[in-house]
């Protein structure tokens, strides 16, 4: 293979050239908002949601977050050094019986990683800070029943701060209070700071891939023991993906399977009780997706990048034409690797306008539209069929099942940004057959289909 494969790892990097302002904002937000506070990041599944946040995270501690690669911002004039980071993926931990837990464990972890707890020789550096810990080991302890996370090397000292304290006595307004102090002692020395701006980011991902039960559990156990005047929570959200799980859960709870009974208006305000800012992800243009692809695409080909550039430019320029692929940095990157896959199979065809319709056409098909992609692979004349129903918006063919072909009514025909059930190919397909060259077209894509099919010949790869 020619090329390299993109992944769908979250990056630092702001490849749509759409996010970097937003997350500047956001990053000033941040800095001047006063806690308690949690501000939402809202966005389709696939639209960036993680990257961004680990962008907020890298402009505002100068290092990605943990377990997300890559090269950190370089931003050392606005990172504070009495900021306190906490990285926590909601969906890693659904099965726990009590989430909160489990997010309380992971501040422990990084406020013990983060602040040094031992001089060179071994000793306590700061007792307060021992003490903070062991409040979180407290807490932890109470509300799990007995279960507690514990250093080693102190467990005697929590052991006793606990037993003095009456930890496992508290009621919720005395834990809190604990919890409070407990994050202020763990952030910086205060008496030797004085009033300086401290605080304690805790961003939230992936929380719209829990069930609802898992969610509301978290979300609640944030407002009723983190909602703290040293607390400032981001949460990664799809409301959508959230508030359709929360209508499934309340219809089972009343016995129906109906989820008409349940607005998504009540959803929708229980979110906005909980998050006080939401912020939603701005959504690329034309121009923007196409450079998105081209650079990916000219990123892959790096090692034969000239013997490609003809056909990316193509590309580069059809998308800037028509409205192809829908404004989704996951799907895009799954449409990238079969563009490049079909380049490197198809590398002995003339790079024209024509094998660039071509390519996107059978890259998207085999993204999102696998019906028509298989109907094409087996009989090229199915291109009629697939005309019919861009021209019609109708078809009692199966492929066409869940595709509309356009949305005739809405000014500008407008298409929603990330709906994929919408096919984009309508126009091109009306352009070609007008042209009479329909027959012709379905032809060409059914040969593109049997190169790709094909084994590579020898040496190939190494071109």
């Amino acid at each position: 293979m020619a090329h390299q494969s993109l992944n769908d790892l979250p990056v630092v990097t702001d490849d749509f050239g759409l996010y970097t302002t937003f997350v500047e904002g956001i990053t000033e937000e941040i800095r001047q908002s006063q806690a308690p506070k949690t501000i939402a990041i809202t966005g389709y599944w696939g639209s960036g949601k993680t990257s961004v946040l680990a962008q907020l995270y890298a402009q505002l501690f100068g290092e990605n977050p943990p377990s997300i690669k890559g090269e950190a911002v370089n931003n050392p004039n606005g990172v504070n050094p009495h900021y306190q980071g906490v990285w926590f993926e909601a969906w890693r931990y659904q099965n726990e019986p009590q989430p909160i837990i489990a997010l309380m464990h992971t501040m422990r972890q990084s406020f013990s990683q983060k602040r040094k707890l031992f001089d060179e020789a071994g000793k306590i550096a700061s007792v307060s800070m021992v003490a903070g810990l062991s409040v979180f080991d407290g807490v932890i302890k109470t509300l799990s029943a007995g279960a507690i996370s514990g250093l080693d090397k102190i467990s005697s000292i929590g052991e006793k701060y606990e037993r003095d304290n009456l930890l496992s006595q508290l009621s919720t307004d005395q834990i809190n209070n604990a919890l409070s102090t407990a994050i202020d002692h763990l952030l910086t020395n205060k008496v030797k700071i004085g009033a300086t701006d401290r605080k304690c980011i805790i961003f939230i991902d992936d929380l719209d891939r829990c069930d609802a039960a898992t969610a509301k559990k978290l979300l609640e156990g944030i407002k009723v023991h983190l909602n703290l005047e040293n607390c400032i929570f981001v949460i990664a959200i799809d409301p959508a993906q959230l508030e359709a799980s929360f209508q499934l859960e309340h219809a089972q709870l009343r016995n129906t399977a109906n989820k008409q009974d349940v607005s998504n208006h009540d959803a929708t305000e229980y979110l906005k009780k909980l998050c006080q800012d939401a912020h939603r992800l701005p959504i690329a243009d034309k121009k923007q997706i196409a450079d998105f692809v081209a650079k990916n695409l000219n990123r892959m080909f790096t090692k034969v990048h000239r013997a490609y550039a003809g056909i990316i430019s193509e590309i580069q320029l059809e998308l800037e034409r028509q409205n192809y692929l829908p404004a989704n940095p996951r799907r895009l990157k799954m449409v990238c690797n079969r563009l490049a896959a079909f380049i490197s199979k198809t590398s002995s065809e003339t790079q024209t306008q024509y094998h660039a319709q071509s390519l996107l056409f059978l890259a998207s098909a085999y993204v999102s539209y696998r019906e028509i992609y298989e109907m094409l692979s087996v009989s090229p004349e199915s291109i009629i069929d697939v005309a019919e129903f861009a021209k019609n918006g109708k078809s009692t063919i199966p492929a066409f099942k869940h595709l509309t072909s356009s949305n005739t009514e809405a000014r500008g025909a407008f298409v929603h940004p990330n709906k994929i059930t919408e096919f984009r190919f309508a126009s091109l397909l009306t352009e070609i057959e007008a042209n009479g060259n329909l027959p012709a077209w379905g032809d060409y894509l059914h040969k593109l289909i049997q190169s790709y099919n094909a084994p590579t010949p020898a040496g190939a790869e190494a071109e």
